[in-house]
């Protein structure tokens, strides 16, 4: 009985340990100097633009491949660009 309940509270601690791991974190677009700003924010991508090209990008948020941008592009091969 001894046993099991050290082995329950270690798990326990390794649990908890690892509850903030992998967490989320909206990206910051507030600050001047920032060169993207944000529009959607999805499980695993989120959706920003250039500020200057108004040019769109999907960025990934997964475990493996966080950070990677991909161009959007129009149905004709042409970058897709924010029109506000």
């Amino acid at each position: 009985m001894k046993k099991l309940l050290i082995l329950l509270s270690i798990s326990l601690v390794c649990l908890v340990g690892c509850a903030g791991c992998n967490t989320y974190e909206h990206p910051s677009d507030d600050y001047e100097g920032s060169t993207f700003a944000t529009l959607e924010v999805h499980t695993g991508y989120y959706v920003v633009y250039n500020k200057q090209t108004k040019v769109m990008y999907a960025v990934s948020n997964g475990v493996y491949n966080e950070g990677v941008f991909t161009l959007l592009v129009n149905a004709d091969g042409t970058p897709m660009a924010y029109e506000e």
